[in-house]
């Protein structure tokens, strides 16, 4: 894989989870924007580390809205 390619791929992969906070939690695209870009696992997942990147957008996306939900606490 190239690194353009590799690029892309991860812009679509971000694109596609921030959809799913969205969708999935009812909050605003900005507010699943915020919350992925501030989550350990989005960058967890840009270093291409434990393959999380091959997991499902929706699970990425509950892993990190329940990673934001402890952060509340």
């Amino acid at each position: 894989m190239t690194q353009e390619s590799r690029l892309a791929f991860q812009a679509s992969k971000s694109a596609n989870i921030i959809k799913n906070l969205h969708t999935i939690y009812g909050i605003s695209l900005q507010d699943a924007t915020d919350i992925f870009y501030q989550s350990d696992t989005a960058e967890l997942i840009e270093e291409g580390i434990a393959d999380l990147q091959c997991r499902s957008d929706k699970y990425l996306a509950s892993l990190i809205w329940d990673e934001f939900q402890e952060s509340r606490q």
